[in-house]
């Protein structure tokens, strides 16, 4: 009976390594796959900005229809009352290049081509939103609508 009572410890601390080791591995492979929290994070906040920033188009966007000929893109952002970076609280970047060519320029935290935006390959849109960790800037035409993809 003694035998038969160590054999089923034996098996109960092998199970219990066992068991501790698979979650050890799942909780790794977890990190591994979607990153820190921390880095989680950071993503979160530069889809935030590539959200402000397609507003951003799309109000200026918006305006053009409205006003049709006589719109003329604005020399600052100043009278537009738009949403600053989420984590700096510092404003967006617009300057105007043309007639109907502006820019608006954000500070990312991440490299886009380390995560994934959107499925690529069934929307060709998504590649205009990639983006490099620091600043970038994205071009825009105001006739034409920005679409964001995710």
């Amino acid at each position: 009976m003694n035998s038969e009572r160590m054999s089923h410890r034996s098996f109960d601390r092998a199970f219990a390594g066992v068991s501790t080791a698979a979650v050890i591995a799942a909780i790794a492979a977890g990190f591994w796959v979607l990153g820190t929290p921390g880095r989680q994070r950071e993503i979160a906040a530069d889809r935030q900005r590539l959200q402000d920033v397609a507003a951003i188009a799309q109000r200026l966007h918006e305006q053009y229809l409205t006003d049709g000929d006589s719109f003329e893109l604005p020399a600052t952002l100043d009278a537009i009352k738009l949403r600053d970076d989420p984590l700096t609280s510092q404003p967006y970047e617009y300057a105007r290049l043309g007639d109907r060519d502006f820019e608006l320029c954000a500070t990312f935290d991440t490299d886009s081509s380390t995560h994934r935006l959107s499925n690529q390959a069934s929307n060709p849109d998504a590649a205009r939103w990639q983006h490099p960790e620091g600043r970038h800037c994205f071009e825009f035409d105001v006739s034409e609508y920005p679409t964001l993809v995710y």
